[in-house]
């Protein structure tokens, strides 16, 4: 058994407090400050997958299947 287990959940004051004891404050308060700011949501790029990958994936094929001519007479 490992020996720094917990059975107690970890609070979020409690990790904020390490954070700040290990770094200092203003570092912590900096790199929280330049994340909200740069952080985008961008989606997925997915033109480089082949159509059986975005076929598994739940994408629709990246163009359409050719067309079959019917040839019945």
């Amino acid at each position: 058994m490992d020996s720094n287990f917990k059975t107690e959940p970890l609070r979020l004051n409690d990790l904020v407090d390490d954070l700040i004891t290990n770094h200092g404050a203003w570092r912590v308060v900096r790199v929280l400050v330049a994340n909200l700011a740069t952080r985008r949501h961008r989606r997925p790029r997915t033109d480089h997958m082949s159509d059986h990958l975005r076929r598994d994936v739940g994408l629709p094929p990246s163009h359409p299947p050719p067309v079959l001519l019917d040839l019945r007479f």
